[in-house]
């Protein structure tokens, strides 16, 4: 079934617009058009922070997805359609309990919480896997700039403050280069990172170079999430070098290791009473149980709508007196993602939810990848999985660009590229 989808998808590859005559060079329309989505998306995180483009996208990709279907593979459409039930469970739960009666908002919310998994269906079979790769050699000069870049102010950023840190944390002040929040910076250093592992342009050498840069200035983000990231790829490229499958010890030792790199984060959110994280964790086990089992519907609980329309919940809950939950500051209500699934789609929807991600973990299992390219695509996809726990991240713009990535690098590399990988490669 593999080969049969990548041949269609082969098939249906854009007209070429330029080649020099060696016929090194090429580009391809969707090509251009998928380079200009991913500028677009960071440029409008830079100066608004995602707006409704991320939507707009989400939208597209759902009609992208419908006349698109026969291209998709069996196991993806499964998925498509198991995300399809989250979605009809949560508009039964709208329907049953009328929490939010607002059907734009409801609508608004829907389009939130599945864009990210149908902008990635949406990326994976809108390139083949020749214009996939033509994007990210296209991309390559710009990650090029923005690992050199980050690493040089970050550093920098370590004996002075030049307007591009944050909160102190381990001691370090947070760096987040460019943007208003660290895990935009990060989010953005995924897609980076991803084309600095997966082009055909840069040597070896050169590549381990770059592979330094990124690791340093994402460690000096200060966060768990590209720390978390940081250890995976390390310890996994290495690993992938001798093993093709991860044992249970090996994940069990790295989840130790995870554990005790994250441990700030786990303190300070989530066994802090006062913590609003942990609150929402609290309050999302109570409002699965209390509208058992389908949960309490779209734009209700941990949702930016359910923030922006104030939730009746939130008043039931007492989060109207709490600061940074209030209606006046609501800075800490759309600061969540899996609360937000197991209130609004209840202990059901939020297991079949979960499923839906997993089975995407799973499609990688079933590519031929480098060391280097599966060691990358399972450290982001986990590093998100992780960071989802303290923050809205699978349900922002940041995220989707992140998601859209992992889309583009999912390209099954030929067998003397997987041996050089092992033999020449040194991490």
């Amino acid at each position: 079934m593999e080969s049969n989808s990548t041949n269609r998808n082969l098939n249906f590859k854009s007209p070429l617009i330029k080649s020099n005559q060696g016929g090194k060079r090429t580009y391809y329309v969707k090509s251009l058009i998928a380079v200009a989505i991913f500028l677009i998306l960071i440029i409008v995180e830079l100066v608004k922070s995602g707006g409704y483009l991320d939507e707009i996208i989400g939208v597209i990709s759902v009609f992208y997805i419908i006349f698109s279907r026969k291209r998709i593979e069996r196991r993806d459409l499964i998925s498509i359609v198991i995300l399809a039930i989250v979605v009809l469970i949560g508009i039964i739960s709208n329907i049953a309990y009328g929490i939010n009666d607002s059907a734009f908002s409801v609508a608004v919310d829907v389009v939130a919480e599945t864009k990210l998994l149908l902008a990635y269906f949406a990326m994976k079979y809108f390139l083949s896997d020749r214009e996939k790769q033509a994007t990210i050699n296209m991309l390559l000069p710009l990650a090029k700039i923005f690992t050199i870049s980050a690493f040089v102010f970050s550093v920098i950023s370590l004996f002075a403050d030049i307007g591009m840190s944050g909160s102190v944390r381990y001691g370090i002040r947070e760096f987040k280069f460019i943007f208003a929040f660290s895990f935009q910076y990060v989010a953005v250093y995924m897609l980076f990172f991803g084309i600095l592992v997966c082009n055909t342009k840069m040597r070896d050498n050169a590549r381990i170079a770059y592979y330094v840069m990124a690791i340093i200035s994402l460690v000096l983000a200060t966060k768990g999430p590209p720390i978390m990231f940081s250890i995976i790829f390390v310890g996994l490229a290495i690993y992938f070098k001798k093993h093709d499958k991860i044992s249970p010890a090996v994940f069990i030792i790295g989840a130790v290791i995870l554990a005790a790199a994250g441990w700030f984060q786990i303190e300070t959110y989530l066994l802090n009473e006062n913590s609003p994280r942990r609150i929402f964790f609290e309050y999302a086990f109570k409002t699965a149980n209390k509208y058992f089992p389908l949960g309490s519907g779209f734009a209700t609980y941990g949702s930016d709508q359910a923030a922006r329309h104030y939730s009746k919940l939130y008043y039931q809950y007492g989060f109207d007196q709490l600061s940074g939950m209030s209606p006046e500051n609501s800075a800490f209500l759309s600061d969540t993602f899996w609360p937000m699934a197991i209130g609004q789609f209840g202990w059901i929807g939020s297991i079949i939810y979960l499923i839906v991600y997993i089975r995407v973990f799973f499609t990688f299992k079933n590519k031929k990848f480098t060391n280097q390219r599966k060691a990358f695509i399972y450290a982001v996809f986990l590093q998100y999985m992780i960071h989802a726990i303290g923050s809205a991240i699978l349900s922002s713009s940041a995220g989707l660009i992140g998601f859209m990535a992992i889309a583009l690098f999912t390209i099954s590399d030929d067998e003397s590229e997987r041996k050089r990988s092992k033999i020449k490669i040194h991490v």
